[in-house]
């Protein structure tokens, strides 16, 4: 939601100040606070607990796998000098292989991260984008900017509509 808003928010802004039809004094403008709708909206709160459920379980799994690294890395230490040639070899394989699954699980983990978060987030970002285009239409808000990601440097506090917003997200629950 926000990787988008800033450009358009620029854009708007520039075509509000320097359009003849409105002036940037007459246009209605409306302020949310992103982080603050996803912190106190129950299903992004939700949402958010299963993602970090989710990456608890990943980092309990990797951790399973480095202490099997560990085991394997002290067998090798300290058999080494009584095993065959060949056993040395079949430890420093299967070693090597635990180490490269280990590996590619830990790149895993930030991509399956970002993909679940999105798979969560998406419909609630949708839903938080309805109810705000619901309160420009019907309150005749010309933009509405979100201050988080913003180059906001002040804001008069009564723009701030994000008490709206989490009111109207209630309503849809």
């Amino acid at each position: 939601m926000k990787a988008w808003i800033t450009p358009l928010a620029i854009v708007l802004v520039a075509v509000l100040a320097f359009s003849g039809a409105v002036s940037a004094k007459d246009a209605k403008v409306g302020i949310i606070i992103s982080d603050r709708i996803l912190n106190e909206y129950p299903e992004a709160q939700d949402a958010q607990k299963i993602l970090e459920e989710e990456i608890q379980e990943w980092q309990r799994q990797a951790q399973e796998m480095e202490e099997e690294l560990q085991a394997l890395d002290t067998e090798l230490a300290e058999g080494s000098m009584f095993y065959s040639e060949e056993k040395k070899n079949e430890v420093q394989s299967k070693f090597q292989r635990k180490m490269l699954e280990y590996r590619e699980f830990q790149a895993g983990i930030e991509r399956k991260a970002m993909q679940r978060n999105e798979e969560l987030f998406a419909p609630i970002n949708d839903k938080i984008q309805t109810v705000i285009d619901k309160i420009a239409s019907e309150d005749g808000y010309d933009i509405i900017l979100d201050a988080i990601g913003t180059a906001i440097a002040y804001a008069d506090p009564t723009l701030d509509i994000t008490d709206l917003v989490l009111e109207e997200l209630k309503k849809t629950q």
